[in-house]
């Protein structure tokens, strides 16, 4: 099915399956929050406090619990936090080092986006519009506190008890395999987890690896093979980049899905399988749908349950206890971090999620060998290549949003484009930097400097 029919039909099948999803009961979190990621006596259990009404942080402060902001940097009353008509705002209270905002000084009172990371001595803090209340799963392999952490565990521990086919949407390294491992894990199923990548394999490699094959039945068939879906039975197949396998093999994997059966390449009964496939892809598979790549009636059969995991960008007050996981990994628990390395952190986009953090953080521990891990010249190298390698090519996001801005510039790099869009995508989010970066593929960096060029500030597109 192509053309207007096959769009609608995508179209109904993600309405169908987001209300299905629903909102979980309890997810519209606290509200705005201040988290405390990283304090003088250095990285920490990520703490946070609900903003409620004006707040002045400093040296000995009790906000976040006894001995938090024992920071010999932080002044007794370093930063105000106030709550004013259009949002909440930071200003610096007259510190004796200054306080500075997503790795700039503050010279005066800024409206708060989402992300900010506001550094007041050496104690580093994230504001968050809406955070959950820190319920971290111990059992589950989702690192974070984040809203969007919550929000996958919650969302994967629902449709795991069911058969539904879940479909994870998610950029290069956001972790759609420890996501899927974790669905396997909380529905009881008793057989193997397996995972294989479809953009791995030739067509007939893919055919043969998934389906199995029978001795003799091509070229190096010495012997028979029962296949992925069968050495899942009773488990979990992840079908990684499913968006990758070609048009006449997305056939035989939708049999393969409605009858609960397979076939092996050479045979010529079909054997039943019990398989919960979990599919993933970092593709915009409604566009590839649409553009006539994908076939509209397995999307439709793969999307039976929509699960998109957040970018890192999106949720840096996870970031602290994440490294703070790849360390304990690593056996260097214990090993300190220093300010200007944990500042880096969460300032950083991370263009390639916890598949970059992974790298910078392995990096970080060989270059600072005996020391404190820091920020040293190969570490700040290594995350100036990544910023600079989003900055040239962005990989298209999977989106089901069809107002998003995004779909009206489709080819826009992540380098600045011209000022008229700039302007409109400011306007079109009512000021708000961290949703017009995210819509124009910029880093609230980027926008700020723009912004800088022109003369302008943020308040000229703030909504009166």
């Amino acid at each position: 099915m192509s053309g207007p029919d096959a769009t609608m039909g995508v179209t109904a099948t993600i309405a169908a399956t987001l209300d299905g999803v629903g909102p979980i009961e309890g997810d519209g979190g606290p509200g705005p929050s201040i988290f405390l990621a990283f304090s003088a006596d250095g990285l920490r259990p990520p703490e946070h406090l609900t903003l409620k009404r004006r707040i002045t942080l400093g040296r000995g402060g009790d906000a976040f619990g006894p001995g938090a902001l024992d920071d010999p940097r932080m002044s007794r009353e370093h930063v105000h936090l106030i709550k004013r008509r259009q949002g909440w705002y930071v200003e610096d209270a007259g510190s004796r080092n200054g306080t500075r905002l997503d790795g700039r000084l503050l010279t005066e009172a800024r409206r708060l986006e989402p992300g900010a990371v506001i550094r007041a001595g050496d104690s580093l803090f994230v504001y968050a519009d809406r955070a959950t209340d820190p319920d971290q799963d111990r059992s589950s392999d989702i690192v974070g506190w984040s809203d969007g952490a919550v929000r996958l565990r919650r969302t994967l521990a629902s449709v795991a008890p069911h058969q539904a086919t879940v479909l994870l949407l998610g950029e290069t390294g956001t972790g759609k395999e420890v996501a899927s491992r974790a669905l396997h894990a909380m529905s009881g199923r008793r057989g193997q987890f397996v995972a294989v990548n479809c953009g791995a394999f030739s067509e007939g490699m893919l055919e043969s690896e998934l389906f199995g094959h029978k001795k003799g039945a091509f070229t190096g068939a010495v012997s028979d093979h029962p296949g992925l879906f069968r050495s899942a039975q009773g488990g979990t197949l992840l079908l990684d980049e499913v968006g990758e396998m070609p048009l006449a093999l997305q056939v035989k994997l939708l049999r393969v899905l409605e009858a609960r059966t397979v076939r092996p390449v050479g045979g010529t009964i079909d054997q039943a399988v019990d398989v919960r496939v979990v599919a993933a892809t970092n593709r915009d598979l409604v566009g590839e749908v649409q553009s006539g790549r994908f076939r509209s009636d397995l999307y439709a059969r793969l999307s039976q349950w929509l699960v998109p995991l957040p970018p890192l960008r999106d949720r840096k007050e996870d970031v602290p206890l994440l490294t703070r996981h790849l360390l304990v990994q690593s056996g260097d628990a214990r090993k300190p971090l220093r300010p200007d390395l944990a500042e880096a952190l969460l300032l950083h986009d991370w263009p390639l999620n916890v598949r970059g953090l992974v790298n910078v953080v392995r990096m970080s521990r060989i270059a600072s060998g005996e020391a404190p891990l820091s920020l040293t010249e190969e570490v700040r190298a290594a995350i100036d290549a990544a910023r600079a390698i989003s900055e040239l090519s962005v990989p298209p996001t999977p989106t089901t949003d069809v107002h998003d801005l995004r779909a009206t510039l489709p080819a826009l790099p992540r380098i600045v484009p011209p000022d008229e869009v700039v302007a409109e995508g400011l306007r079109a989010a009512g000021g708000r930097v961290a949703t017009a970066a995210r819509n124009l593929n910029l880093s609230r960096q980027q926008i700020y400097r723009w912004l800088e060029t022109q003369g302008q500030s943020i308040e000229d597109y703030r909504e009166q």
